[in-house]
């Protein structure tokens, strides 16, 4: 068979499936059957919920970058490591992914196995926010013991509450 009539053979089958496929009814005159749309289910539910957390520790992550040096001074709270300028951007970063994050959950509803997570990222990621906010004025000030101060805050707002939550819900993944 010339390649020619091969195609036009493959698009009259694919013409074909598609009307098939389309929900046109044929021969007895109705029109096409409305099928039920089942709920989501408590799995679903679980799903959507467990990579709502995984996309915002994702880009939580992405966000974050070398805050823990420039906002902390490392893991021996090195005051010198400090740097306001690189950390006022890390945090303005993480800022709108927080805000992002509880938009999201806004739109999400919890399944009943992760409420009282879902409660605690709630109630402790507004604080986290004001101290995110507190780290940028600090920086502003271009002082690195007041950026060192604020961002204490912030990981104390943060550890063990949204971390312990967010590793509840995805365990697959150390939130820290």
């Amino acid at each position: 068979m010339p390649r020619r009539l091969r195609v036009l053979a493959a698009l009259a089958i694919l013409g074909a499936l598609m009307s098939g496929c389309s929900g046109a009814s044929g021969g007895s005159g109705g029109s096409a059957k409305p099928t039920a749309v089942a709920s989501p289910t408590p799995a679903f539910a679980t799903r959507a919920y467990v990579a709502l957390v995984a996309r915002y520790w994702s880009d939580y992550r992405t966000a974050e970058g070398n805050a823990a040096r420039v906002c902390w001074g490392d893991q021996f709270n090195d005051v010198t490591l400090v740097n306001p300028p690189v950390c006022r951007y890390r945090a303005v970063a993480i800022l709108a992914v927080h805000q992002k994050f509880l938009s999201d959950l806004d739109s999400t509803p919890p399944p009943p196995k992760f409420a009282a997570d879902d409660e605690a990222l709630r109630s402790q990621l507004p604080m986290a926010i004001a101290d995110l906010k507190a780290m940028i004025a600090a920086a502003d000030t271009g002082s690195k013991e007041a950026v060192m101060q604020a961002t204490t805050t912030y990981v104390n707002d943060m550890v063990p509450v949204v971390t312990g939550a967010l590793d509840d819900i995805d365990p697959s993944v150390v939130h820290i």
